[in-house]
């Protein structure tokens, strides 16, 4: 039986910027999104940092609105982002939108590769409580390479909050990470993510000291951390 709220909920920020960190966007746009304020701890700690992009996101463009450049223009601002947050490793794999499910052998395969080559600590992705399909095939294959090498897993939230057992304070990194989400002008055409993700941010500070003023929430999954340990709704996502 818990006694305190600290066991179910933390109540303190977490600093793992010291770790290098391969970052795994679904589309360009969530590693900004869901861990900008991360990455660029990283970046600040001196850390290495590696981005892959696993899709060209080109079915983003509801309304066509930016015609046959959109994807041109999604990947410039993904460049951008990454000018912003200072990451210099980035890779665009160009799968298809919506479509990565269809790949998933592959995708392991070449991950497990890049895991191998590059030898990270952290290996950041979606959670499995994102609704979107890319999101939700990253997620699993993520949990296939811990499987393979148990390298320690921060599981991200971009338009879906999880149930996070760890908060990183990134009230000095508020500003970067805004401005990188801005980058894509195209995606806030649609949808205002920086103050809905703000607001996120903001949120996640509600446990934590008032000099912390925006947080970051991941449900960190490490050897020490047994699935059995994972909240019931997460374990269920991932059994699904």
């Amino acid at each position: 039986m818990f006694k305190n709220e600290s066991e179910l909920y933390p109540y303190s920020v977490t600093d793992l910027s010291q770790k290098d960190a391969l970052i795994l966007a679904p589309h360009p746009d969530d590693e900004s999104l869901g861990c900008g304020g991360s990455i660029t701890k990283h970046i600040k700690s001196g850390s290495r940092v590696k981005v892959i992009f696993l899709t060209d996101g080109d079915k983003g463009d509801f309304e066509s609105k930016f015609a046959e450049d959109y994807v041109k223009i999604r990947r410039q601002s993904a460049q951008k982002a990454m000018e912003v947050i200072g990451v210099n490793d980035y890779e665009f794999w160009s799968y298809g939108d919506r479509n990565l499910h269809l790949t998933e052998e592959e995708l392991v395969d070449r991950l497990f590769h890049i895991v191998e080559a590059f030898s990270p600590s952290l290996i950041y992705a979606p959670s499995p409580f994102e609704v979107h399909p890319d999101h939700r095939a990253t997620s699993k294959m993520t949990m296939r390479i811990f499987e393979k090498t148990r390298i320690t897993v921060l599981f991200y939230e971009v338009l879906m909050a999880l149930f996070p057992n760890i908060l990183v304070d990134i009230t000095l990194e508020m500003e970067r990470k805004k401005m990188a989400i801005e980058s894509y002008y195209t995606e806030i055409s649609y949808n205002d993510y920086v103050s809905k993700i703000e607001g996120l941010n903001v949120f996640r500070t509600a446990t934590l000291p008032g000099t912390v003023t925006f947080a970051e929430g991941f449900f960190l999954l490490d050897r020490e951390v047994s699935i059995k340990d994972m909240p019931l709704q997460l374990l269920s996502t991932l059994l699904g």
